[in-house]
Parts: structure tokens; sequence; C-alpha cells
């Protein structure tokens, strides 16, 4: 009698998936990255530091003049939280809206990410990498570097 109840479930069970559908292969590579970028802003406009850096690879590296001069995850980590702590957040705009995502392999770029406040207006493209599954930032430039 147990192995017929079993047999019946696995069968309704089966009937219920092949009726509702399931979707193989779960969210596209867009959707991810989609995901972490509003999940970054969320934290930024949270101000929240540990949320912030948990969408930032290891490996994270960004360029500012020269090829020298380079910012890992530390200094991010640093940079924003000094920004919090002197209120370069407070009252900031973040647009993901007019970002394009562009993807190549196990890379991305996301951008233009505009951000505006009382300090001025400015744009930032960030580059992504899949790591184990996930989308994280794996550097940033302005546009115009």
């Amino acid at each position: 009698m147990n192995r017929l109840v079993i047999a019946m479930l696995v069968v309704c069970v089966s009937a219920a998936v092949l009726v509702g559908g399931c979707q193989a292969g779960g969210p596209s590579d867009a959707e991810l990255i989609g995901s972490t970028m509003t999940d970054w802003k969320a934290a930024l406009t949270a101000k929240d530091l540990d949320k912030v850096m948990v969408v930032y690879s290891e490996n994270y590296v960004s360029r500012r003049r020269s090829d020298s001069d380079e910012v890992g995850k530390d200094g991010v980590r640093q940079f924003m939280k000094s920004a919090f702590e002197r209120g370069w957040m407070d009252g900031s705009k973040i647009n993901l809206e007019e970002a394009e995502t562009t993807i190549e392999g196990d890379k991305a770029t996301f951008g233009p990410v505009k951000f505006m406040s009382d300090r001025g207006t400015f744009a930032i493209s960030y580059t992504l990498q899949k790591e184990d599954g996930a989308w994280l930032i794996a550097g940033s430039k302005r546009p115009e570097q």
C-alpha cells in the first residue's frame, strides 16, 4: 500500500510540474547582472557598507589616471566608508534605467550608471565577471577614461 501511495505522489508531482511548467536553467545572465546591480544600488541607498561590498569581486581592479594607479576591493571599501561618513551619498540618486548590458562569455559591461547629487552628476560604467555562477563587479571607470 505504501508503494502505491508513493507512486501516486510521484505521478501527481510530475503532472503538476508538466502542467505548471518549469523554467529550465533559471534566470538569464542579463537578469542576474540586473539583480546584482539592483542589490548594489539598494545597499548604496541604505548606506550599508557590508551589503555594498558583497557584490564586489575579490579580483576587483579600477585604474585611475594610469595603469600604476590601481584601486582594489579594499580601496573601494575605504572610499565608500568615507563617502558614507562624510554624507556624500545623502540625497543622491542612482539611475540604472539607462544602463546597457553587454555580455561576452564570463565578462560583462553595465553602464553608464548615472549618479546625481548636490556634488554634481557623473556616470560610471562597470565591468562584471561571472564567478561561481554569480555576477560580481570586477572593475569600474568613467566613460571618458
